[in-house]
C-alpha cells in the first residue's frame, strides 16, 4: 500500500513545483490565492500521467535491457525514452487542455502563444528525467549490492552449518564408544599408555573445538591434526593400520576446510575391516602441487557400516565454497579421493 501511494504523492508534489516555477517565470511573483486552479489541476494531472508512463516504461526496459548486462546502454536509453515520453505527454495534454480552456485548437497557435513556457517546461522536464533516471539507477545499484551482501551472509551461514555437521560427525556416539572402549582396555593392560591416549584424545578434541567455526585451515595444520589422530588409531589397530604422508613443503600453507583429511582417514578406517590378515594402508600425497590424493587399500567391508557418502558429500559442498574445481573420486582396486590445492580463497571468508 505504501508503495502504491508513494508514486502519486511524489508526482503531485512535482506537478505543484512545475506550476510554481512556470507561474513565477512568467509573472515574476509566486502564485497566490488568486491563482488559476485549472492550471494547477492540469500540472498535477500531467505530472501523474508522466510518472505512471515512465514507471511502466522503466519496468519494461528492465526486462528487455537488464541493468546488469547493459548498464551504460540502459542508462542512456532510459534517459532518451523517458524524456521523449514526458515531453510528448506534456505537449499532447497541454494542447488538449488549452484547446478546451483557451480555445487553442491549432498547434501553431499554442506554440506562438506559449513557446517560451513550452521551452522552459521542456528543459526542466529533461533535467528532471535525467535526475530521476540517475536516482533509479542508484537505487538499482544499492539493491544489487544489498542482494550480494545477503547472498554472502547466506553463504557464510551455509558454510558454518556444513562445518557444524562435520563437527557433529566427529562427536558421534560411535566415535566416542570406540575411544572409551580403547581407554577401558588400556587402563588394566597399560595405565601409562592409557594416560597418554587420554591426553592425545584431549588434544584432538581441542583442535576440533577450536576450528569448528573456521571456514578453512592450512594444510600444515590439518596434517598435524591427522598425525595426532593417527596416534589414537595406532593404539587401536597397532601395525595393522599404516598411514603415510608425503606432501611437499611448498603447498603446506595452502587452504582446506577443517577436518577434511581426518574425515577421509576416518572413512577409510570405518569402511574396511582392519586385522593382521587384512591390514589397511592409507597414503596421502600430492600431484604436481595442484592436487592432494588420499588413497587407501580395500579390505573386507564391515556388515554393520552405513554408506560413506554423507561425509564425502559434506567435504564436496565445503570445497565448492572455495573453488570451482571438482573433487574427484576413484573406486577401483583402491579407493582414491583427489582434492584440489587451494592457494587463494576466492570468496570472502
Amino acid at each position: 500500500m505504501r508503495k502504491f501511494w508513494l508514486g502519486p504523492v511524489v508526482s503531485t508534489f512535482i506537478g505543484l513545483l512545475y506550476y510554481i516555477y512556470l507561474y513565477y517565470s512568467v509573472k515574476g511573483v509566486s502564485p497566490g490565492v488568486d491563482s488559476n486552479y485549472s492550471y494547477v489541476f492540469m500540472s498535477i494531472v500531467v505530472a501523474n500521467v508522466i510518472g505512471q508512463v515512465i514507471s511502466r516504461l522503466d519496468k519494461k526496459l528492465d526486462r528487455w535491457i537488464p541493468w546488469r548486462k547493459y548498464m551504460a546502454g540502459r542508462l542512456l536509453l532510459g534517459i532518451v525514452l523517458n524524456s521523449l515520453a514526458a515531453i510528448t505527454i506534456i505537449l499532447l495534454l497541454g494542447w488538449l487542455f488549452l484547446s478546451l480552456v483557451d480555445n487553442m485548437a491549432k498547434l501553431n497557435e499554442l506554440w506562438d502563444t506559449h513557446h517560451e513556457t513550452i521551452l522552459k517546461l521542456g528543459i526542466i522536464t529533461l533535467a528532471g528525467v535525467i535526475i530521476y533516471t540517475v536516482i533509479y539507477f542508484a537505487l538499482f545499484s544499492y539493491k544489487q549490492y544489498a542482494v550480494v551482501q545477503i547472498d554472502n551472509v547466506k553463504g557464510k551461514r551455509k558454510q558454518l552449518q556444513l562445518q557444524f555437521e562435520a563437527l557433529k560427525s566427529q562427536l558421534s556416539p560411535h566415535y566416542l564408544f570406540n575411544c572409551l572402549n580403547t581407554i577401558s582396555s588400556l587402563i588394566f593392560k597399560d595405565p601409562h599408555l592409557a594416560e597418554d591416549f587420554i591426553r592425545r584424545l584431549a588434544e584432538t578434541y581441542q583442535y576440533i573445538l577450536s576450528n569448528n567455526e573456521k571456514q578453512f585451515v592450512t594444510l600444515e595444520e590439518e596434517v598435524e591434526f591427522v598425525k595426532a589422530y593417527n596416534y589414537l588409531l595406532q593404539v587401536r589397530f597397532e601395525n595393522n593400520l599404516r598411514i603415510e604422508i608425503n606432501l611437499p613443503p611448498n603447498i603446506m600453507d595452502s587452504k582446506m576446510p577443517p577436518l577434511t583429511l581426518q574425515m577421509l582417514v576416518e572413512n577409510a578406517v570405518k569402511h574396511n575391516v582392519i586385522t593382521r590378515e587384512q591390514p589397511l594402508d592409507i597414503y596421502i600425497h600430492a600431484i604436481d602441487n595442484t592436487d592432494i590424493r588420499v588413497t587407501n587399500s580395500k579390505t573386507t567391508t564391515p556388515s554393520n557400516v552405513s554408506s560413506f557418502h554423507v561425509g564425502l558429500d559434506n567435504i564436496k559442498k565445503r570445497y565448492q565454497y572455495f573453488t570451482k574445481r571438482q573433487i574427484k573420486v576413484e573406486d577401483s582396486n583402491r579407493f582414491t579421493i583427489q582434492l584440489p590445492v587451494i592457494h587463494e580463497i576466492a570468496q570472502s571468508a
